[in-house]
């Protein structure tokens, strides 16, 4: 049964395995949604134009034909007879809407790494907004951007666009096609999420630029990282998506989500099917090419193999600051497309998800707003001086429009990692693991389950008098006992690891223990490390500048508001217990 089902679905889609030497099949656009007429309005008559209009279309879902699938179209601000424009398809963030009308877009979506369409539709581009499943007047359960759920609905809207809009430019693309539609991508957030899941599953590969804000390459390791619930993001998050395209009576998560979350607070663990569920809905699924069991529980599975997408222009903007999808995130991404052959740029800035204020970042007010002047610097969205509105523009008008060079005369191509307000690294590689610089840990006893206030282990390194930079994925190679002759806790111990830095203009070397604030925790990231034991594993990237005389440290804590709990403090094995950490660090020093 289940490999009917999958055969099914795959026929549906048209994407399981190589499409055949004759592409994937006819067109089949979506009808209109159950008691709805659709209306297009006609292009211009020859040698005339008009100006650009909008419109809302409600389709049935290709999932289940009574669920509506609902966008909005923007036509370019002048249609003229005969001429074609680029499309941009725009999506709201996790618990947001489709914009209806230019200059509908919220200021928390702003901050949230919403995309102005005003100036693209100014600009000469159409732009489709979607609702996405489960939000605003779109149809259905939120399944967190599965590709057999909501991205079937994404090659819905792609198809029927093909179909009924004969104002889109068509041109060849980078699989050498000769005749495709000219699509881009913009969004932050969920708005990232499905660009990426888009260009994996669409059979006909019609996305040709990207442009993900703050958005992921697997949600198994963004939200659950190394098995630890990140409580503080997805309890917000969960939040927000239950009230997600409020006035619509229906249960917006889907069943499986919803008891996932509380399965995984009772036992404070992560089941294989949970991890399975969120790794199948992003890009590294299919980039990696490991194949998964479950797609949201016992006897299910994904509908689609992890097959490696086709080369797309894209431009990757994240966070530094951003402690539900952090640098790695994008950076993974950046690896992935980058590899197969297209145009793929990745820069960074201070805002994201943490300019929302949904989870604590207090190192930001001391350090970044007060002490480093950088008044508005957490809600910043430039890389350096280059603004991510002007940066899109270019991007776009360069692989959408043809207009060669508008691109690469303001993006850099190398990868922009910001530091703080206005100031930034241009990096031709970036420095991650063991191309680090490598220092040994001395042995240090934290407290699992002691909140906030964080041992130190010092490195031993004062930055010279020129000041240095920390830009990149410092990796660690540990080693977790029990201290002293405690009997160990029957409960997994959970430490959590950030690098610090410690500004003390004697290069003085800190205590063992300091109070919270009393050391910057860069960029407010920090890494969960789960029980006893051998572990190497990548930190959480991050960017900073040091001044002369500022120490580099490594901070631990027994528990942080980030996992406040689902570290170890929790309900299922709470655990109270001095730990000893040795081994090694390698940090990303410039």
């Amino acid at each position: 049964m289940q490999r009917l089902a999958r055969a099914v679905l795959c026929l549906t889609l048209a994407a399981c395995g190589d499409s055949g030497p004759d592409g994937p099949g006819p067109l089949q656009p979506p009808a209109d949604a159950p008691g709805v007429v659709n209306v297009v309005p006609p292009l211009p008559p020859k040698g005339e134009s008009r100006p650009g209009g909008f419109y809302d279309i409600y389709l049935s879902s290709p999932t289940d034909p009574a669920e509506v699938i609902a966008i909005t179209v923007f036509e370019p601000a002048t249609l003229e007879a005969g001429q074609t424009y680029p499309l941009i398809l725009q999506q709201h963030g996790f618990g947001g809407s489709r914009d209806k009308d230019l200059g509908s877009m919220s200021p928390t979506a702003a901050l949230g790494g919403g995309t102005d369409i005003a100036p693209f539709v100014a600009n000469g581009y159409g732009v489709i907004s979607i609702d996405q499943r489960g939000h605003g007047e779109s149809g259905g359960s939120i399944r967190a951007m599965d590709p057999d759920y909501e991205g079937r609905n994404l090659v819905a809207i792609l198809d029927w666009a093909e179909a009924r809009l004969g104002w889109i430019k068509r041109g060849p693309d980078l699989d050498g096609g000769p005749d495709n539609l000219v699509v881009g991508a913009v969004g932050g957030s969920y708005g990232g999420g499905f660009q990426t899941v888009l260009h994996a599953i669409d059979p006909r590969r019609r996305l040709d630029a990207l442009i993900p804000q703050i958005s992921w390459n697997d949600l198994s390791q963004a939200l659950l990282p190394n098995g630890v619930i990140k409580i503080g993001w997805v309890q917000a998050l969960y939040a927000v998506g239950t009230a997600a395209g409020s006035g619509i009576d229906r249960a917006h998560f889907d069943s499986f989500a919803t008891q996932a979350l509380i399965d995984g607070l009772r036992s404070n663990a992560v089941s294989p099917e949970v991890h399975d569920f969120y790794r199948y809905h992003g890009l590294g699924y299919f980039c990696d090419g490991q194949p998964l069991a479950s797609n949201g529980g016992t006897g299910t599975q994904p509908g689609l193999p992890p097959k490696r997408p086709g080369a797309v222009h894209a431009m990757f903007f994240q966070g530094m600051r951003d402690t539900l999808f952090n640098f790695n995130e994008a950076y993974r991404n950046y690896q992935c497309l980058k590899s197969l052959g297209g145009d793929v740029r990745l820069l960074s800035y201070e805002g994201g998800h943490n300019s929302l204020l949904l989870v604590p970042d207090p190192g930001a007010l001391v350090y970044q707003e007060v002490l480093d002047g950088g008044a508005g610097s957490t809600l910043s969205r430039r890389c350096g001086e280059l603004d991510h509105a002007a940066a899109s523009m270019a991007f776009f008008d360069q692989h959408l429009k043809g207009i060669a060079g508008a691109a690469d005369a303001l993006i850099p191509k190398q990868v922009c990692i910001s530091l703080g307000a206005d100031d930034r690294e241009l990096v031709d590689q970036v420095i991650e693991g063991s191309a680090g610089s490598e220092f040994l840990l001395p042995p240090t006893t934290a407290v699992a389950g002691l909140m906030e206030t964080p041992a130190v282990a010092d490195l031993g390194y004062v930055a010279p008098e020129t000041g240095a930079v920390v830009a990149g994925i410092p990796e660690l190679d540990i080693e977790l006992t029990p201290a002293g002759d405690l009997p160990v806790s029957s409960g997994e111990p959970i430490l959590f690891f950030g690098l610090g830095r410690y500004r003390i203009p004697t290069g003085a070397a800190p205590p063992p223990l300091v109070p919270p604030l009393a050391v910057d925790l860069i960029d407010n990231q920090i890494t969960p490390v789960r029980g006893y034991g051998h572990h190497r594993l990548p930190m959480v990237g991050v960017g900073e500048r040091l001044a002369a005389g500022d120490r580099l440290v490594l901070l631990i804590y027994g528990g942080h508001d980030q996992y406040h709990v689902t570290g170890s403090l929790n309900i299922a094995a709470p655990v109270v217990a001095p730990i000893t950490i040795s081994g090694r660090l390698w940090a990303p020093l410039r």
